[in-house]
């Protein structure tokens, strides 16, 4: 027998490879043994097979189907033809990272639902570059929140922040702008703006995706509390990104600038 062959429990040792997934890849005519032993059926592979076992390997853990891995092991694929595939499984795994950190930014807010609800915290808020759409008289938020996030999906990027500004103007307290934080981008009938840089006492609300809503929650808070402010604005940071015109609850953080 060739002293380069090697049982298949030595050749799944040295490249990582399962007998299951080596059964498997003989099946599917991607990896065959290079001898089957005619009286006991044992598998032996040959030493110059590892790099091709190594590559199957890698190919499978970036996604190939079955199918693709044979077409690219046969060279049956042209250079251009492999590139693209590669290109194909790249925005796929991708889309799984964005999924996964979408999840994640449920999970977060849940977790401010079950924890932080009706909770005040005071805190120092380090300053974010922020694009500011300034409302006109009378818009209504909700709707204008929803048109920010068709700005975000035409351009293929997602606000990291959802802030709605308000100023308190002789005891009225009225929206003026809504700012996203959004990572290296620049948006059409949105100004750059900065953002906080100050300290703050932070109320956590479940409120009704109104703007009246959120204004007499504004009013309660201020009334309830003896909070002396910096500036005359206060910031809603909401913290769910469901849509915003339909939904029966908003998870808000009101922000207070105080001194």
């Amino acid at each position: 027998m060739n002293n380069n062959l090697l049982l298949i429990k030595e050749f799944s040792q040295l490249t990582g490879l399962s007998r299951k997934a080596l059964y498997l890849y003989e099946q599917h005519n991607i990896l065959n043994p290079a001898f089957i032993h005619p009286d006991n059926d044992y598998r032996y592979y040959d030493q110059n097979q590892l790099l091709a076992a190594k590559r199957i390997r890698l190919l499978k853990q970036a996604g190939l189907t079955l199918d693709e891995i044979r077409e690219v092991i046969y060279e049956k694929l042209s250079e251009d033809e492999i590139n693209n595939l590669i290109e194909e499984k790249t925005h796929l795994e991708m889309g799984k990272i964005k999924a996964a950190n979408q999840a994640i930014e449920k999970l977060e807010t849940l977790r401010h639902i079950i924890t932080e609800s009706n909770k005040v915290k005071k805190e120092y808020l380090e300053s974010v570059n922020v694009f500011e759409y300034n409302l006109t008289p009378n818009e209504n938020i909700c709707v204008a929140l929803n048109n920010s996030e068709e700005i975000m999906k035409q351009l293929s990027v997602k606000a990291k922040e959802k802030i709605i500004k308000y100023k308190l103007i002789d005891n009225q307290i009225n929206p003026v702008s809504i700012a996203l934080q959004v990572e290296n981008e620049e948006l059409n009938n949105f100004k750059s703006e900065i953002y906080f840089g100050i300290e703050t006492t932070q109320f956590y609300y479940d409120i009704d995706p109104y703007q009246e809503e959120s204004v007499v929650k504004i009013k309660e808070i201020m009334d309830d509390n003896t909070l002396e402010l910096s500036e005359s604005y206060v910031y809603e940071r909401i913290l769910n990104s469901d849509d915003y015109l339909y939904s029966s609850k908003r998870l808000s953080i009101f922000i207070f600038p105080t001194k």
